[in-house]
């Protein structure tokens, strides 16, 4: 295997245990969706869990029933809401669904007079990010009718679209229309901040923080504030083949870059297939030993190819490991080259 990936569970936890003291007196939850942001559900949750963490976003019912599995005693919400195939899957597995529209709201209430019983539920409100939440309108409508005495609000939330912006100036406006509108759900308590808005201040938190991809080691703020998450994530790979050009040559499809002669190359077993991003095709930065090299060439599907000149001989030979995120890579910088987050 050519590739590795390190997930330290203890900086995870670390990272959880900053997030929570940051947000104090509010609470903190962590947001573990697309498998615990893809480094492996089953572990970055008992790792939360051991870190204190008892409450728990997934984006779907599907990833809150593989988690009730693991943390059968967490509090664990649904952000995609309730259809109606999937209100049994909620009610049996003690999952608490984030109302997000007036037909979702019905669905659940339905089911909460069958019951006869008030159900748990999160009403989510739309305040700029224009992708899921009532808006001001069905929100005043839902609160004159019947249904929503039919739940046990746990909380009303919302999600800021830019609270990492210099200023947060739409975070602020969001923060603003909130106030005023959850009001309509009186005495409910707030989930607002993502990891962004989250550490901004206790005001953008709520009652209750969602944090993501700060529990990750991601700097929500890299470029203005310097935060003591630590890495979570370190990815390598081993060199394949080294090769020292003698004439000048051209690296890789599509004849993107030009080698000189004097020049050696690294061959890496990684490549987009392994989820390594295509657009870091002469653009991307690995490391070796601690000496940065630069990615000459695009993106094969299983191959990269750092320009190595500068690494002293003793450093390097085939089979040593090549850093493309890690103490020397952040993944700030990664994610910036590639043009994603």
């Amino acid at each position: 295997m050519s590739t590795l990936i390190t997930i330290d569970l203890d900086a995870l936890a670390a990272n959880f245990r900053y997030c929570r003291e940051h947000v104090a007196p509010a609470d903190c939850a962590a947001v573990v969706k697309a498998d615990g942001y893809g480094l492996g559900i089953r572990h970055v949750a008992r790792a939360l869990r051991h870190a204190g963490c008892r409450q728990f976003f997934t984006a779907t019912h599907r990833e809150a029933i593989g988690l009730r599995s693991l943390l059968p005693d967490a509090v664990i919400y649904v952000l995609e809401g309730v259809q109606k195939r999937s209100v049994q899957a909620l009610r049996d597995h003690d999952l608490v669904p984030v109302l997000i529209s007036a037909p979702q709201a019905g669905i659940w209430a339905d089911r909460a007079r069958r019951e006869g019983r008030r159900l748990p539920a999160v009403v989510d409100i739309d305040t700029g990010m224009t992708r899921l939440g009532f808006s001001g309108r069905e929100l005043r409508e839902f609160a004159e009718e019947d249904d929503a005495g039919q739940f046990d609000l746990q909380y009303v939330m919302t999600h800021f679209a830019s609270a990492e912006e210099p200023g947060a100036a739409l975070a602020r406006e969001q923060l603003k229309r909130f106030d005023s509108l959850r009001r309509l759900l009186p005495d409910t308590p707030t989930c607002i901040g993502n990891s962004a808005g989250s550490l901004l201040g206790p005001e953008f938190a709520g009652d209750l923080a969602r944090v993501g991809i700060a529990l990750f080691g991601g700097n929500p703020y890299p470029e203005d504030h310097e935060m003591p998450l630590r890495p979570v994530l370190r990815v390598q790979s081993r060199i394949l083949q080294l090769r020292d050009i003698d004439e000048e040559t051209t690296v890789g499809y599509g004849a993107t870059y030009s080698a000189k002669p004097g020049t050696r190359i690294a061959t890496v077993g990684i490549g987009y297939a392994d989820g390594y991003p295509w657009s870091l095709g002469n653009r991307g930065v690995a490391a070796v030993n601690g000496h940065r090299v630069p990615v000459i060439g695009r993106v094969s599907m299983d191959l990269i190819t750092p320009d190595v000149t500068g690494v002293p001989d003793e450093l390097i030979q085939p089979g040593s490991l090549v850093d493309l995120i890690g103490p020397d890579i952040t993944l700030e910088e990664v994610a910036e080259r590639a043009g994603t987050i």
